[in-house]
């Protein structure tokens, strides 16, 4: 059994960085980076057709601790190995870490930018399973920005009257005035269809913690789905955009053993 000990006062070298990340930067074809240089956010000011860029260049960020940075070799392998090596190559040039990425008071839990097919991933101390789940969220959008994705199959399945909270405070800051994200969900998000109350601000969210969830949570998500029609619904639209990205994700590969 591989055992790895993580020192939090050990420090490491930029070469034995990279070669922890090594099995998996020769594998999948991406990049690290952890360092906060000139070119870690986009110059991109205006993004071409209203997609994300990552943060704007404004924001200010702050390194990732090294023994955060050193967990994610093991952390990654867990959630990469959901996919295969095709797909991951295709779509996903660096990962971009950091402590903390803050604009103007609103601080980012991760992000991307999908003109360099980058995703950021934010960890100040946070757990493995919330580290894992960052990343099936923000991997969700490359792949949902990267394909084109009929709404209304989605939105059909939510309640009559429901309405996402950026069409209703018009802004992600707005929105923040007015509720908070840190709540857990209730039986009212499940029986609206959506997996967390993040999932209430907006179509991509919504989207994204169906993601998140079913990779991160498979027996919780299939329990959902055996008890919620909405989820379950939702689900099928999700499964037919991911099949579209490779045949092998199906209910069988992605709940087996359970």
């Amino acid at each position: 059994m591989f055992l790895f000990v993580i020192s939090y006062n050990e420090t490491y070298t930029d070469e034995e960085i990279q070669k922890l990340f090594k099995p998996l930067t020769h594998t999948y074809g991406f990049s690290i980076v952890y360092k906060i240089e000139e070119d870690f956010l986009s110059t991109l000011e205006i993004s071409p057709y209203g997609f994300p860029a990552g943060p704007p260049r404004s924001s200010v960020v702050k390194p990732i601790k090294q023994y955060n940075l050193v967990r994610y070799p093991i952390l990654l392998r867990k959630a990469l190995s959901k996919y295969p090596v095709k797909v991951i190559d295709q779509y996903l040039e660096g990962i971009y870490f950091a402590k903390e990425i803050n604009n103007n008071g609103f601080k980012y839990g991760g992000s991307y930018d999908i003109y360099r097919r980058v995703m950021y991933l934010v960890n100040d101390d946070y757990s493995e399973e919330l580290s894992i789940y960052a990343f099936h969220h923000e991997f969700s959008s490359l792949l949902l920005r990267s394909h084109s994705f009929h709404l209304n199959p989605w939105e059909d399945q939510n309640p009559p009257s429901f309405k996402y909270l950026y069409d209703i405070y018009g802004s992600t800051k707005n929105t923040m005035k007015h509720v908070s994200f840190d709540v857990e969900p209730t039986e009212k998000e499940y029986k609206d269809g959506v997996m967390s109350f993040y999932g209430r601000t907006e179509f991509e969210n919504d989207f994204n913690e169906y993601s998140a969830m079913i990779f991160t949570y498979p027996e919780k998500t299939k329990k959902l789905m055996e008890t919620y029609p909405r989820i379950r619904a939702k689900f099928l639209v999700w499964l037919k955009f991911y099949q579209s990205i490779d045949p092998i994700f199906t209910e069988e590969y992605l709940f087996e053993d359970l």
